[in-house]
């Protein structure tokens, strides 16, 4: 679960689209008698700052009353407003005029622009989709609100500089930036001036630059140069970027790494570990949803989730037109890969999940290919040698492209034993060579490196699976050509929710009366309470079979956290074996395999390097917000009505029919965006933002 195909973005208003009409005026159009069999209705929502002049964002959901698959919307602005960006639709405008295109599913999409503005900005009223007038509904930028009486309002947040990333890689001889903001409008212009306090004096960064109360919250490039020298060394140094105008302590310190060319003209790959030392793609799809939700959000909780824009999160290549185009797609992976250099990204990730008759053992798969069609040849010709041609372009020779590879794939051959389409599966062969096939293709490429999935503790915890799967991973991988040291790492926890610790729980044969913890009802003799326990645990048993002591892993922390006001505090002191599990454990589920839309998760660790001993990363593979599946009880207008049970909110889980699913409500369809379970991931996130 959580591995469904990620269609067509939807932009960061869907979730206001339920209430739009309850809030705001209608300005209706007309329908033409020749299109009379297609009306459709649009909200049109807006966030804009400042005064005279400025930017602003806006989202526009379209409900039309019959299927669209290709579209085009045209609209006219009645200002002086100039479209600057636009996300999930190829956007043009032409004097006034503008026009979006794209395709869809259903009877709905979602999509968005950023634009500026001068004199003012009202509010385009003409929209059409496919020439067809369409009843609009305004939600306007919210008026500033009034100055606040001092005896009944708090005093607001300290005045702070925020600055991101916190580190970054500067080639020699070159420039990198960082993005400078503040967290709130200032009373006057504040000035932000940046030193070198320690570290290597060929690292520079400035000019200061200059923040009004209009502008205060639009980042700004800080620029940082390394100049040339004569030595070999990847030098660092430390900034600190202050100013005066803040009062109290306003200093943020940063970091910089020059990233040397003396002595090789080669590329610095491969690499032991391609995370550390460097940062992270950030997929500027996933920030436009996340900034959707900070919109709808407002208050202080809009500054806590824009703080996120900046996290690296993973690409997900789940068909073939996300690697080359095609319907639905605004973003090609050349695309990513091009924007991961213009931010100076050092690496980026990506999951390859398209093997033929995937998700072999979920109630409901959305494989596109199939082995009985040819599928296991479109896989490597028009797939995975798709993805190699495009990784070992020149222009990409520094990127560090880590792939997590076919999640879950070979564990389904593990624990789908006697399921009709498993053993089919297990017959042809396809994942396993599929797999092969992939490490064949990318493991040759300096700048990949290869991750492969190993599933998670509270799937194949138990040994009667865990030693399979690291046999069949054995065995899988020394089949292919380069053998065994072909394979980077393994990848747990993609797309699931298992801590990446237990703290309170660090002995899974403790006994309480008499009885281990992992008799308990929640854990069902499983001994790996863990991600981490587990990751490591997979690693040293590859090890033990072959793998070179090099072999890493990585674990998705994006929606593992469970904080908030539910984490426990300390361990149970009860003497009830499993009301002392339940008042322990972290992970809050009923029933610990409920992998759908799960309540009371958050966000974990953040993005990190070099964690713990033994693990390469922690990684946000999941993007979070991202939806694991259509939910009742109402279903999404768009989507094909095909859902899993295990999404349900009223359903009982299908592996332990005494617990409930523990889905949240009215969630959209896999990979759309879930407003709801975003908010809930933000707010128990852990550590807390």
């Amino acid at each position: 679960m959580g591995l469904g195909t990620s269609r067509l973005r939807r932009n960061v208003m869907t979730a206001v689209m339920a209430t739009a009409l309850a809030v705001a005026g209608l300005v209706t159009g007309t329908i033409t008698a020749a299109s009379a069999a297609l009306t459709c209705e649009v909200t049109y929502t807006t966030h804009q700052w400042g005064t005279g002049s400025g930017g602003f964002t806006a989202g526009i959901a379209v409900k039309t009353t019959e299927p669209v698959t290709s579209w085009t919307l045209t609209f006219t602005f009645p200002g002086s407003q100039q479209l600057t960006q636009g996300w999930s639709a190829q956007w043009s405008q032409s004097g006034a005029r503008v026009t979006a295109r794209g395709q869809s599913s259903g009877t709905g999409f979602t999509i968005g622009f950023n634009g500026s503005w001068t004199g003012s900005n009202p509010p385009p009223t003409d929209f059409a989709v496919n020439g067809v007038p369409c009843k609009v509904t305004l939600i306007p930028s919210p008026s500033p609100s009034p100055s606040p009486s001092p005896s009944t309002t708090p005093s607001p947040v300290p005045l702070r500089i925020v600055i991101s990333p916190s580190s970054l890689t500067v080639p020699e001889g070159g420039t990198a930036s960082v993005q400078v903001r503040l967290n709130r409008q200032p009373p006057g212009n504040v000035i932000v001036g940046t030193a070198r306090v320690a570290g290597d004096r060929d690292l520079a960064a400035g000019p200061p630059l200059t923040f009004t109360p209009d502008n205060w919250n639009v980042p700004q490039a800080l620029a940082v140069s390394a100049a040339e020298d004569a030595d070999t060394a990847n030098g660092s140094a430390t900034f600190d970027s202050r100013s005066s105008q803040i009062t109290g302590s306003s200093a943020v310190l940063w970091a910089a790494t020059e990233q040397d060319n003396d002595g090789s003209s080669t590329p610095d790959v491969p690499v032991d570990n391609p995370f550390r030392g460097v940062t992270g793609y950030v997929n500027t799809d996933w920030t436009a949803n996340v900034e959707g939700s900070a919109m709808e959000a407002g208050g202080t909780a809009a500054d806590r989730i824009r703080a996120l824009k900046t996290v690296s999160t993973a690409v997900w290549l789940d068909r073939i037109a996300k690697v080359s185009g095609g319907a639905g797609v605004t973003r090609t992976l050349e695309d990513h890969l091009d924007a991961a250099l213009a931010q100076n990204a050092g690496y980026v990730t990506l999951v390859l999940y398209d093997l033929p008759d995937k998700d072999c053992w979920s109630l409901v798969s959305d494989a596109e290919l199939h082995y009985s069609e040819n599928g296991l040849n479109r896989y490597k010709t028009e797939y995975i040698n798709a993805i190699a041609a495009i990784a070992a372009k020149p222009k990409y020779q520094r990127l560090r492209i880590a792939t997590i590879i076919e999640p879950r794939s070979l564990a389904h051959l593990i624990t789908g034993r006697n399921t009709v389409t498993c053993d089919e599966v297990a017959q042809s062969g396809v994942y396993v060579s599929g797999i092969r096939y992939a490490l064949d293709k990318l493991s040759p490429l300096p700048n990949v490196y290869t991750y492969l999935d190993a599933a998670h503790s509270g799937w194949v915890g138990w040994e009667t699976e865990f030693a399979p799967l690291a046999d069949l991973v054995t065995s899988t991988v020394r089949g292919s050509a380069g053998g065994l040291p072909s394979l980077d790492g393994i990848a747990t926890n993609v797309a699931d929710y298992i801590p990446t610790e237990e703290i309170h729980l660090p002995d899974p044969y403790l006994a309480i009366s008499g009885v281990q913890v992992r008799a308990t009802r929640f854990f069902d003799w499983n001994p790996m309470f863990d991600e981490r326990d587990f990751a490591t645990a997979m690693r040293s048993a590859l090890i033990a079979k072959g793998f070179p002591s090099s072999l890493g892993t990585v674990i998705d922390t994006s929606r593992n956290g469970w904080g908030g006001p539910e984490r426990p505090a300390s361990v149970s002191t009860s003497a009830d074996v499993n009301t002392y599990v339940d008042l322990s454990r972290l992970d809050r589920r009923p029933y610990r395999l409920s992998p759908c839309n799960q309540k009371g998760a958050g966000l974990g660790a953040r993005p990190a390097a070099d964690p713990v001993p033994g693990v390469d990363a922690y990684l946000w593979i999941k993007p979070p917000g991202e939806s694991d599946g259509a939910g009742g009880p109402l279903l999404p207008p768009d989507t094909d009505r095909v859902v899993d049970p295990m999404c349900d909110p009223a359903a009982q889980n299908r592996y332990f029919r005494s617990a409930p699913t523990n889905a949240l409500p009215n969630a959209p369809a896999a990979a759309d965006w879930h407003h709801d379970q975003f908010m809930a991931l933000v707010n128990n996130a852990h550590p807390a933002l």
